[in-house]
């Protein structure tokens, strides 16, 4: 099947998409709707012979099983023996998802409960900084610690009214100068994303922030709130309970594929 994808390939390499919409209803057949969301795919150089074929090696493949396993808490990370339940996190109806037969959906909402209200007081002035209202957060992180948030940041650019937002993930001390530069330690909000509390990059900038903040603050964790499952780490850090927001090892930066967690 994938010679026959490959000699479909090779046949069409040179074929001028534009073509393909002598057929007028190119655009609606090759386009798929679902949840307000539009996948077009009109403007590939994709055909009825080739969808087929593509579809008929998915269920070769099983790619709908594995899917359904996904989705229902198997252990299909197989190097390191656990689940990659990032669709738990996406779960906002609340029904329910097992894994070892306990629904871990409980959890998870409450847990997105907890961080909505915190950013709703931040934006609303009732958590403050030691000299006032937050006018400044920096979310410090690497891989998608960093690039999650700063894409939801941009994206949702056109709606910002609330604090700056700053993202620090490169260990390059240039990096964290020029984000606290732009900053009043006594009015910012500093965000520590690390899965462990251990991340070299992440703790690295984390301390020079901490650092740069007792210049000027006297309770220097008052300033700051983690992302982190090591509860012990981030107490030491400073850090209130109620500031630190976790997640089970069922999220991490990769879901099948080998190594270690990337989310760390």
């Amino acid at each position: 099947m994938w010679n026959d994808l490959k000699t479909r390939a090779q046949a069409v390499e040179n074929r001028r998409i534009k073509t393909l919409f002598d057929d007028p209803s190119r655009a609606r057949s090759y386009s798929v709707s679902a949840l307000g969301m539009l996948f077009d795919y009109a403007k590939t150089n994709i055909d009825a012979e080739t969808r087929d074929a593509l579809v008929a090696l998915l269920d070769t493949r099983d790619v709908a099983g594995r899917r359904e396993a996904m989705f229902s808490g198997a252990p299909i990370n197989e190097t390191e023996g656990r689940a990659a339940l990032h669709t738990a996190l996406r779960n906002l109806d609340g029904g329910a998802v097992t894994i070892d037969g306990q629904d871990v959906m409980p959890e998870v909402l409450d847990t997105l409960k907890r961080m909505e209200g915190f950013a709703r007081a931040v934006r609303s002035g009732e958590i403050t900084g030691q000299g006032g209202a937050i006018t400044d957060v920096i979310n410090i992180g690497i891989g998608g610690s960093d690039l999650g948030p700063a894409m939801a940041a941009k994206a949702l650019a056109p709606y910002h009214d609330g604090p700056r937002c700053h993202f620090v993930s490169n260990v390059d001390p240039a990096d964290i100068a020029d984000a606290l530069s732009a900053c009043d330690p006594a009015t910012t909000l500093v965000i520590v994303a690390s899965k462990t509390f251990t991340t070299i990059e992440t703790m690295t900038n984390a301390r020079t922030a901490k650092a740069w903040m007792g210049q000027t603050v006297s309770d220097t964790g008052a300033q700051f709130a983690a992302l982190s499952t090591a509860a012990d780490k981030t107490a030491a850090f400073g850090i209130a309970p109620e500031r630190v927001f976790g997640f089970e090892d069922w999220v991490g930066g990769r879901t099948q594929c080998g190594g270690r967690s990337a989310c760390r």
